[in-house]
């Protein structure tokens, strides 16, 4: 443990007992810069010190840094990430240190939430959080739940990607340092991972359930290189390698790390950046057909209508969720942000017509933009016949949301009531280039505004080349990125 080891610093002091020395690593992130000193500058705890390290930026962050007297400013030649969070250790005063990007923000609790924390468990190399994703211009994005772990923190590293989404959300208790020795330039930009696997091998470590940093995702991002990305991972994972070989535990967590890596690693990056392709080129009401294999990952499209293609057979209706000829039903806490679920009411002989459809939004931001979408909904009677949801959309950002749903047939028969995500999968592709072409068009007569192929089904394009062909020749392509994606506008052609 490391309560028992008496802090030092560089220069051989004792560091302040309450300190937090905030340390802003910044190359070329001017544009950022201001936004995270401020959210340091606004915290509810007070006894904090913030050094930025400009590791040789060519933009204006000198600028930035004079603009704020307390901050204190070290300027490196460029060295890269781990360098400069590096040099930033050895200049600060801190017995507790908090790793802040420039481009990310803390909330305004967060040292106090991490000092609190880690004083109630002195024992913790750090205790770490949870953060909120944002978009270069801090609104709100859909991201999947984070993880809060009670145990054996370094097997759930061991097994590939990191329950700690944001560096910023990590409070360190700086002894751990004189046995860790910081961060490790050799494996940028996965120098964190790297850092947390070495610290969780050998001391205890928290996680608590508080959101205390803002995540920024934009087209800069480090990681947003994959293949570096990657390379770097799995390089700090096989570090790993001679510690888990006497542990039996260790080596399976290990063997799932490896794969994890390899193999489901890129693909969640391609579908990252397949949210941040569609989030620049199509309306937030977009109707969107994805050649998905049946991933639904690849439907998370920030809220907008997302089906598989190809879809399953009209008929298919989902999951009967009530019945009744009228009523009224809370959903389970299962709406997610960024998915889109459609319930439709049946009615007549044999249940076999369609009385009314409503399309559900699960959205992140609890404060979406204003349009007619968000506004309050008035319920609708068509021939007496009413479906409707309250709230829609449904706030859905760290816990899935629910929504009620109100029916009633409108004539006193009885009615089911089915849900389902957005366009089932028909469970098969295409068997030629024929079969494609008739269901992109009944897809498109269906409403599908675009057509979205994943890099990971680029395949098709060769596989069915009459398709494509046809495609190519007749919908303009809005976005064409051979590591992401290609969509092709449906409503117009040429």
């Amino acid at each position: 443990a490391v309560a028992h080891r008496a802090d030092t610093r560089a220069d051989g002091a004792l560091p302040p007992p309450n300190l937090v020395s905030v340390i802003i690593p910044c190359y070329n992130h001017a544009h950022f810069l201001e936004q995270a000193i401020e959210s340091v500058l606004t915290q509810s705890y007070s006894d904090f010190e913030i050094i930025v390290v400009d590791d040789g930026s060519t933009d204006n962050t000198t600028e930035v840094v004079r603009r704020h007297s307390p901050v204190r400013y070290v300027y490196q030649e460029n060295a890269g990430l781990s360098s400069a969070r590096n040099t930033g250790l050895r200049h600060s005063r801190g017995k507790f240190l908090v790793f802040l990007d420039a481009d990310d923000r803390l909330l305004p609790h967060a040292l106090e939430t991490g000092v609190g924390c880690i004083r109630e468990r002195p024992e913790c190399a750090f205790v770490s959080g949870r953060c909120r994703v944002i978009d270069s211009k801090g609104a709100i994005l859909p991201s999947p739940k984070q993880l809060q772990i009670e145990r054996e923190h370094y097997v759930q590293l061991l097994r590939g990607g990191t329950y700690i989404w944001c560096p910023a959300t990590v409070l360190y208790q700086r002894c751990v340092f004189e046995f860790v020795h910081g961060f490790n330039p050799k494996v940028n930009p996965a120098a964190d991972y790297d850092l947390y696997l070495r610290v969780t091998r050998d001391f205890p470590v928290y996680s608590h359930a508080q959101i205390v940093a803002e995540y920024r995702k934009h087209s800069s991002n480090m990681s947003r290189d994959v293949s570096r990305m990657q390379h770097a991972a799995l390089a700090a994972h096989e570090a790993q390698s001679n510690f888990v070989k006497a542990n039996c535990h260790y080596r399976e967590a290990y063997d799932a790390g490896q794969s994890f890596w390899k193999n489901d690693y890129p693909f969640q990056q391609m579908v990252t950046r397949i949210q941040q392709v569609v989030r620049e080129h199509l309306p937030r009401d977009a109707s969107i057909a994805v050649a998905s294999s049946g991933n639904t990952e690849l439907l998370r499209l920030d809220g907008r209508r997302a089906w598989h293609f190809p879809p399953a057979e009209p008929d298919r209706r989902g999951e009967l969720f009530a019945k009744g000829a009228e009523g009224s039903a809370i959903t389970s806490p299962w709406i997610e942000a960024g998915m889109t679920y459609e319930f439709s009411l049946y009615g007549g002989p044999e249940f076999s017509r369609q009385l009314a459809r409503v399309l559900v939004k699960g959205v992140a931001d609890p404060f979406p933009i204003a349009s007619a979408e968000a506004a309050p909904q008035e319920p609708v009677r068509l021939d007496g016949v009413l479906l409707t949801a309250i709230p829609n959309p449904v706030h859905a950002s760290e816990e899935p949301g629910m929504t009620n749903i109100t029916w009633s047939t409108g004539d006193g028969s009885e009615g089911q009531l089915y849900v389902s995500s957005m366009g089932v999968y028909a469970g098969r592709d295409p068997a030629n280039s024929d079969e494609a072409l008739h269901l992109l068009e009944s897809t498109k007569a269906r409403g599908a505004q675009y057509l979205v192929i994943p890099a990971k089904s680029f395949w098709w394009l060769d596989h069915y080349q009459k398709f494509r062909e046809h495609v190519e020749a007749r919908y303009p392509a809005v976005a064409r990125d051979e590591e992401t994606c290609i969509i092709f506008d449906l409503r117009e052609s040429s």
